[in-house]
């Protein structure tokens, strides 16, 4: 029998990295839209829809959750995803598994921070 068949092959390092940070992204992007939506609901509670363009919304919501704090930490995840794999070597055999990896560094990474944080805060 062929036993090549049945072995897996991992994916390309650029397109692993490029799942790496697709996952990373999604861990960033998830709690800020999370956020937003429920903002939006307070704030159109019995009001009118205010008839901004599209733009000028993302400007607002930019401007009000720090957009510049999350573009920092986009730049230092894609620094991350590509030492996880480039310069570990770390091989992913699906773009599922490979997207999670990244997600799950991103929300490990923001634990110890946070968690850095708040021992900081306590005397």
């Amino acid at each position: 029998m062929n036993e090549g068949l049945n072995q897996a092959v991992a994916l390309a390092p650029i397109e692993t990295t490029v799942w790496v940070m697709l996952g990373i992204i999604i861990s960033l992007v998830l709690p800020l839209a999370v956020r937003t939506l429920q903002s939006a609901q307070e704030a159109t509670r019995g009001l009118e829809r205010n008839r901004l363009p599209w733009w000028k919304h993302i400007a607002a919501t930019w401007t009000r959750y720090g957009g510049s704090k999350y573009l920092k930490i986009f730049l230092a995840a894609t620094l991350v995803a590509v030492v996880l794999v480039f310069l570990l070597g770390l091989k992913f055999y699906t773009s599922r598994d490979a997207a999670l990896a990244g997600f799950a560094w991103e929300s490990l990474i923001n634990k110890l921070f946070k968690g850095a944080e708040e021992t900081q805060k306590s005397p």
